[in-house]
């Protein structure tokens, strides 16, 4: 028994160290049966004993090759691409833009390329792809913009520095300087922070005088418009009262003449009897 144990150890250690086959080994019934590995080109495929040649780019397939004939072809449909060479029976179909997800196109499709799509003014893109698209996030306040955000990338906010503040929310708005007190003849009765500004106070005297001076404008040109109006309105029947008066006062043009020597004022109009007792 020893013996024969010794030479079956020898015969197993013998075959481990021999190099493994070449070619697959596949299993079925249980028993193991071997193929021979065929290697195909790049652009090739392997299918019935044959390597194919496969499909280019904006193409899909329609039939595999035979010892006959070669590989079947024929173009993918609008609104279809295949980006790469390929054995698919089929094309993929155009990504869409929906605009409900604030998308539009960025570039129309190609039988060899999607569309690809990118997201509207105010949202940036979520992913790679950009399948959906969300809106640019708000720096809140003492916060300011450092980059407003682009169709791809999202805001990048910056804390406020000394002598600044921002006091809103925005995706736009940088932080603004203090107000300089100074500049405007005013005082500062309160220091800024980043989310306020410098509080300034001015010379109570020289504002209440900034306020009466428009007050002051406002009530003469109201008091001459009134008086304006009122001339405009009674001129006219003043002028014809006037005129009128000077009509009834004009006396009436008269002429004189000769009674006996003496002379005598007669009315214009009137029928003159002094001649014909003259002529008596």
């Amino acid at each position: 028994m020893i013996p024969s144990c010794l030479l079956w150890a020898c015969v197993f250690t013998a075959v481990s160290w021999l190099p493994a086959p070449s070619f697959p080994v596949s299993l079925r019934g249980g028993q193991a049966h071997m193929k021979p590995s065929i290697s195909c080109e790049k652009n090739q495929y392997f299918v019935n004993g044959l390597c194919c040649e496969k499909c280019s780019p904006g193409t899909k397939l329609v039939s595999d090759c035979s010892e006959g004939s070669e590989t079947q072809c024929e173009p993918c449909q609008e609104g279809e691409f295949q980006s790469s060479w390929n054995h698919d029976k089929y094309c993929h179909q155009h990504k869409y833009c929906d605009p409900n997800l604030h998308l539009k196109i960025q570039k129309e499709g190609s039988l060899e390329k999607d569309t690809a799509c990118t997201c509207i003014d105010g949202f940036h893109c979520t992913s790679l792809e950009c399948e959906s698209c969300s809106s640019h996030s708000p720096c809140q306040p003492g916060f300011g913009v450092k980059h407003t955000g682009t169709n791809s990338t999202d805001t990048i906010c910056e804390p406020c520095k000394e002598g600044f503040f921002s006091n809103i929310s925005s995706a736009s708005e940088k932080c603004l300087p203090w107000t300089s007190c100074k500049a405007t003849g005013l005082s500062k009765i309160q220091e800024g922070t980043d989310k306020t500004d410098v509080l300034c106070q001015g010379d109570k005297s020289r504002v209440g005088l900034l306020v009466l001076i428009p007050i002051a404008l406002g009530v003469f040109f109201v008091i001459s418009g009134l008086l304006h109006w009122r001339g405009l309105c009674f001129k006219a029947p003043k002028n014809k009262v006037f005129q009128k008066k000077e009509m009834e006062e004009e006396p009436l043009p008269v002429q004189e003449t000769l009674l006996r020597g003496q002379p005598v004022t007669q009315e214009d109009g009137k029928e003159s009897r002094i001649s014909e007792q003259e002529g008596q």
